[in-house]
């Protein structure tokens, strides 16, 4: 039958030549205690499990059965004290390890410490030297991004959510120092601040009357009139008296006298509108 550590008693694993021996079994029962604290005490020193579980910088490996089921009855994994991690950092030999902003960061520089050693003196590496220490976004431009001298190359630090000052850029200096190679120069140390403002979007309207006074006339309309046709006749009529006698004859005793009317009448016709 299979025992489990932590949950079996001593006594069950003496052999059965002394199993029932009185004074060994009072000895067995009298071991329980110190050999279950020290059971319970194994998983402190799982050490860099802490530290992935942690930091999340390396997935951890999956730890055997038994050592899961202890992890569970000691209540879990329990986070790593600062001594511990100062003697991590000097074991690991961790370049920049002062210059690390709080508790979190130091955790983060140990668990990249072996990967970071690796690529030394790459872009890379001064990058997250910068962000795991100081705990900032940094952006590494070569010189031939930026058209500048050969083997030289400039860092740019977003400094918005962090306090900036004097003391941290003697530190972002030294970590540049400490993980770049030997024939690269810094160009210059850039930072830069992004500060959200508020902004307030409304939709509004415009409108603007012009007026300008000249004269109108407006437009005269003949009223509609009935166009009628007719005929009339116009006569005009001129009269004249004139003396009519017949040719003079030599004078007779009686004479008579007489008067004749002489009527000239004249017509046109024009229409009336």
């Amino acid at each position: 039958m299979a025992k489990r550590l932590g949950l079996t008693p001593f006594h069950e694993l003496l052999a059965h030549s002394i199993a029932a021996d009185p004074t060994m079994r009072a000895v067995a029962d009298a071991l329980d205690g110190v050999l279950n604290a020290a059971t319970r005490a194994i998983p402190n020193v799982l050490l860099y499990a802490r530290l992935a579980r942690d930091t999340g910088f390396v997935e951890p490996v999956p730890m055997l059965a038994p050592l899961t089921r202890l992890a569970e009855q000691s209540g879990g994994l329990a986070e790593l004290s600062a001594e511990l991690l100062d003697l991590l950092a000097w074991q690991l030999h961790v370049e920049g390890y002062e210059a690390a902003v709080n508790a979190q960061a130091k955790r983060e520089m140990i668990s990249a410490s072996l990967l970071l050693h690796r690529g030394r003196g790459t872009p890379w590496a001064v990058r997250n030297g910068l962000e795991s220490a100081l705990r900032i976004p940094a952006t590494v431009s070569e010189w031939f991004d930026y058209g500048g001298k050969p083997y030289f190359f400039r860092v740019r630090l977003d400094v918005s959510q962090s306090a900036w000052g004097e003391s941290m850029a003697a530190d972002a200096v030294r970590l540049i120092f400490d993980n770049k190679n030997v024939r690269s120069w810094l160009d210059c140390l850039e930072t830069a601040t992004r500060r959200p403002l508020p902004v307030s979007v409304a939709l509004g309207g415009v409108s603007r009357t012009l007026t300008r006074p000249r004269l109108w006339f407006p437009p005269v309309t003949p009223p509609p009139l009935p166009i009628r046709a007719a005929v009339a006749s116009r006569g005009v009529t001129r009269s004249g008296v004139s003396p009519v006698g017949p040719a003079p004859r030599p004078p007779r005793p009686r004479r008579m006298a007489g008067f004749a009317a002489k009527i000239i009448t004249r017509s046109a016709l024009c229409p009336m509108i």
